[in-house]
């Protein structure tokens, strides 16, 4: 489905989940390249940027969690740019970028601000609302890391639960960080070719954008630093109460090591054996059992094993 806004010259047109009726029409009415129309017939894996002699392809993804899976997700937005038209491509429901194409619709005040000079201002403005979202999406992330950082050392929690929290944690920031990673490289390709297709004043608007990118891009890095030592941490709290059980289980099989041999030996079928047939022969024995016992025991208490 094609929708359109028309200011003055400029022409927007925002294409929702591209048919083929759709792209007919823009082989029809546009001179675009065979690839860029086929680019236009599903979602690309990667975000990139294409440039012709009278006009620019380029990819774009935003990062959107999805609480199904637990993990970010790029939802996409295919821009091609000419001199006087700008033609938006999505694939799946974008929120934010739905809200804005609406009010633009609507709004007569919002098309003389952002329309009336070209594609360069509705360009800055969409890749802005992009990159504000997705700082404001990283708020989830840290919630999550705050909070994997109290259970960590938390006794009430098993330690299967704390692993799977910080193995969802990680491959959240993982994807996030793959969604965005290419940003920098079509943001400055952008700022680039500014002046040959926005004019030289859209320099600074494309600049300003990379340095917010950055933003996203070093808070991502952080948190990503942030639960790789949480999860060291949690995997040496780990093998710190294991070695302490195991210590455990090694002193108790030293102690009752030597209490089984002597109730085996006494309990051999021999003919003549010490103590055996004598008075008290049984309380003699278990005594000096719990003797053999307890000065084991605390020779491991001297020695601090235990």
């Amino acid at each position: 489905m094609i929708e359109k806004i028309k200011h003055q010259d400029f022409l927007w047109l925002n294409i929702k989940k591209p048919t083929k009726k759709d792209l007919e029409y823009l082989s029809t009415n546009f001179n675009f390249h065979p690839i860029v129309i086929k680019e236009l017939k599903k979602p690309s894996i990667r975000s990139h940027v294409d440039h012709f002699e009278d006009y620019l392809y380029f990819v774009y993804h935003i990062p959107i969690y999805d609480p199904e899976i637990r993990s970010s997700v790029p939802k996409e937005i295919d821009f091609i740019v000419t001199k006087n038209c700008l033609i938006t491509a999505t694939y799946e429901e974008i929120d934010i970028f739905e809200e804005f194409f609406k009010k633009c619709k609507e709004d007569l005040r919002l098309q003389e601000l952002y329309l009336r000079e070209g594609p360069g201002r509705i360009i800055v403005e969409i890749i802005k609302i992009a990159i504000q979202f997705a700082l404001r999406e990283l708020t989830h992330i840290a919630k999550k890391l705050r909070m994997a950082e109290r259970e960590i050392f938390s006794e009430r929690l098993d330690e299967e639960r704390k692993v799977k929290e910080i193995s969802f944690i990680k491959r959240d920031i993982l994807n996030f960080q793959l969604i965005t990673r290419p940003h920098q490289k079509l943001l400055h390709s952008l700022f680039l070719e500014g002046s040959k297709f926005f004019g030289r004043k859209y320099k600074i608007y494309f600049s300003t954008i990379e340095a917010e990118e950055v933003k996203v891009s070093d808070t991502i890095q952080n948190y990503r630093d942030m639960i790789e030592s949480l999860e060291k941490t949690n995997s040496n709290l780990i093998e710190i109460k294991i070695n302490r059980i195991m210590k455990v289980i090694t002193v108790l099989a030293f102690i009752t090591f030597p209490l089984t041999f002597l109730s085996s030996l006494f309990g051999m079928n021999v003919k003549y054996a010490p103590f055996l047939g004598k008075p008290y022969d049984f309380w003699i024995i278990s005594l000096s059992m719990l003797f053999l016992a307890f000065l084991m025991f605390a020779y491991f208490k001297k020695k601090k094993w235990i």
